[in-house]
């Protein structure tokens, strides 16, 4: 089972930490996991390359973590938009594949 765990502060995510392996499918084949893995991954690089934000990540094989460091209110807004749509689809992906992908807020 992969785990998500999306952090708040104020109501904002401040962070995300995504772990395990979903298995769904076989490697290369778990489409599951590959959802997964294309909005955590969108999501960072929407965040650091895109927005030019100064998220700091840290990424291993069945890990990955994003920390989001104090903003300015236009920063955070775009920040807002890109962490609240991969919280979303999570979220929907979660509803879908709930053996499989579980979400959990602190």
């Amino acid at each position: 089972m992969t785990t998500v765990e999306f952090k708040r502060e104020e109501n904002k995510i401040t962070a995300f930490t995504v772990s395990g392996h979903t298995g769904y499918g076989e490697a290369g084949d778990d489409i599951v996991c590959a959802s997964v893995s294309s909005v955590v991954w969108c999501t960072v690089n929407g965040l650091s390359e895109i927005a030019g934000l100064p998220a700091e990540y840290e990424s291993r094989e069945g890990f990955v973590s994003l920390k989001v460091p104090p903003l300015s209110d236009r920063e955070r807004e775009t920040a807002d938009v890109l962490l609240e749509s991969m919280y979303a689809f999570m979220q929907s992906l979660s509803a879908q594949y709930s053996e499989f992908v579980k979400i959990m807020e602190v």
